[in-house]
């Protein structure tokens, strides 16, 4: 037992000695690496503001430092070795060396010339331990010749060294205390049951703290590794708390047009989105998917966002992690090609549009020139008691009312379909835009098949009345086009069903009965540029656009098909308002 209470006690002073050690060694390695990285960023702000003639922002850079502890002394000189700046503002217009004698120190000197002889930083800790010091060159002009001054700064590590001491022994002190207990405790059952398993446990005890040191050593890796991944992420990363930004990443600084985003931390999210967006940020997790937020852009523009939120713990208090892509350009190219779909579908619909008015537009123009000889002559005639002939006038007038009321409602319909609303939602009837799809693809279905309408009792959903209409018109469409032309257009239909599913979404079914789809070409139907008609026939977008349109409502669409018998098209859709989903 006395060997055992020894070794843990020899074991502690060890462990005291090498925690210590290593504790001083590990923040010594971290504050290096820190200091070398903000004057890294303080030189890159300085070359910046130096070449655009703003001192007073250097001035202000500089000083703006001396808020940290560890930092003794910050000069940038210039190179008639005169302060141009210090964390000091007293020193500013001073000489170098009267400013900090210890810059003619050799060591110093040595560092400063080699530090503007190779034009990179240098940061190395003193002589006697106790500080660091780095030199970085700066440029003070970028004409010829070209002038060069220096920044120095000098951080005390006498403070943070005491410190790192300190916990590391009171850390081992504790664990050691607390195995002297355990051993003497457990020294009592060794030397009365377990007296031969003392090199076991002494070997266990070893290898726990061997364990301990690895996994607090990886435990280091990875969140080193994380923090790169999160600063180096292309997407934006906001943590906030109660509405209020706590940390970003730079991504989440450009998103909203600032290179500092040490500015935004502390700033209410509901000033960098449009207002009402906020919500979706801070709203109940539950009701958190992939949500699209308007972010306004320090240039006065709006960006476009997509946003996922999730609940993390961030500095040991409850938070909010939102994770944005900035889709913005996704979604203008989106609304281009369903512009060009929509325009696509009107060119396939251009000569039986040129059909319909011009047939109605014949006889208007044959009556209306009628009525005008048939006036002249009465004129000349001057008989009004020509009843006859003023009823054929009058029945010629009617018929050409009639043709012109079937051109206005040609043009009408093309008019709503191309016109767009921006893809607002609104209370949709759904009958009302079938009837329309049908009536701009009459010239297409005239003849290869008739067009069925089986509707049943349907509330109104919410969506982009131009959007539906642009999904349903390439779904008959497509139906038409899939009967051959030639056929017999009584024994060929095209049946448009409507039904509600359940009591939250409505079905819209489209069925033809043309030749079908091949089974190997179902899988890929809903894909980009994919299209089974013969070249100049198709673009290979609609079906795409279609799903699309579908998903960005909430919904979704299936397809049966049977080669030789037909095919059949459903889109559900919700009848309340969808949780937004990612687009296409």
């Amino acid at each position: 037992m006395l060997l055992l209470l020894v070794y843990t006690a020899c074991f502690g002073l060890y462990s005291l000695h090498h925690e210590t050690v290593e504790a001083v060694a590990h923040a010594r390695r971290e504050t290096l690496r820190k200091v070398a990285e903000e004057m890294t960023q303080l030189q890159s702000s300085l070359d910046y503001l130096l070449h655009a003639g703003n001192l007073a922002a250097v001035r202000e850079s500089v000083s703006s430092q001396g808020h940290n502890v560890q930092l003794q002394m910050g000069l940038l000189v210039d190179d008639q070795q005169q302060v141009l700046a210090s964390t000091r503002l007293v020193l500013v217009g001073r000489p170098a060396r009267e400013a900090w004698p210890e810059l003619e120190l050799p060591e110093n000197v040595r560092r400063r010339q080699e530090a503007l002889e190779h034009l990179t930083g240098v940061v190395e800790i003193s002589a006697d331990g106790r500080y660091i010091i780095g030199y970085y060159p700066v440029s003070l002009s970028f004409g010829q010749p070209r002038r060069m001054g220096y920044l120095f700064f000098q951080h005390d590590l006498t403070q943070l060294e005491s410190a790192s001491r300190y916990y590391a022994e009171r850390s081992v002190l504790r664990s050691t205390l607390l195995l002297l207990v355990i051993a003497g405790a457990t020294g009592l059952g060794v030397q009365l049951l377990l007296g031969r398993r003392i090199q076991r446990l002494v070997a266990a005890t070893q290898g726990m703290a061997e364990q301990i040191g690895r996994s607090h050593q990886k435990l280091q890796e990875n969140e080193h590794r994380f923090q790169t991944l999160v600063e180096r992420t292309p997407d934006a990363v906001f943590v906030h708390r109660e509405g209020r930004i706590v940390f970003l990443n730079p991504a989440a600084g450009a998103l909203v047009g600032h290179e500092r985003v040490e500015a935004l931390v502390g700033r209410n999210l509901a000033e960098l989105v449009q207002p009402g967006d906020e919500e979706v940020l801070t709203g109940p997790v539950e009701a958190q998917g992939v949500r699209e937020v308007l972010w306004l852009h320090a240039s006065g523009q709006q960006v476009l966002g997509e946003a996922v939120t999730f609940p993390l713990v961030f500095e040991g208090q409850p938070a909010r992690v939102s994770i944005v892509r900035d889709v913005t350009e996704r979604k203008h190219l989106r609304e281009k090609l369903q512009t060009a779909d929509r325009m696509a579908a009107i060119g396939s619909l251009a000569a039986g549009v040129a059909h319909e008015i011009n047939n109605p537009l014949s006889f208007t123009l044959s009556n209306v020139r009628f009525i005008r000889d048939e006036l002249k002559s009465l004129l000349e005639e001057g008989r009004v008691q020509e009843q006859e002939r003023l009823k054929e006038v009058l029945d010629a007038s009617e018929e050409a009312l009639t043709g012109a009321d079937r051109v206005s409602e040609i043009v009408t319909d093309l008019r709503r379909f191309t016109r767009g609303d921006d893809g607002k939602k609104a209370p949709v009837n759904l009958h009302a835009v079938l009837d329309l799809c049908g009536s701009i693809a009459r010239s297409q279905l005239r003849h290869r098949a008739q067009l069925v309408k089986v509707y049943g009792e349907l509330p109104p959903v919410q969506g982009s009345e131009s959007r539906l209409g642009q999904l349903f018109l390439n779904l008959i469409i497509n139906a038409a086009q899939a009967i051959p032309e030639g056929g017999d257009a009584k024994v060929h239909e095209v049946r448009l069903t409507t039904w509600r599913e359940g009591a939250d979404q409505v079905v819209v079914e489209v069925r033809d009965t043309g030749v079908g789809i091949p089974p190997e070409h179902l899988r890929r139907l809903f894909d980009p540029f994919f299209t089974t008609k013969p070249a100049g026939v198709g673009t290979g977008l609609g079906l795409s656009i279609c799903h699309g349109i579908v998903k960005g409502m909430g919904g979704r669409i299936t397809v049966e098909s049977e080669p030789g018998r037909g095919t059949a098209f459903r889109v559900f859709l919700p009848i309340g308002e969808p949780e937004a989903a990612p687009g296409p």
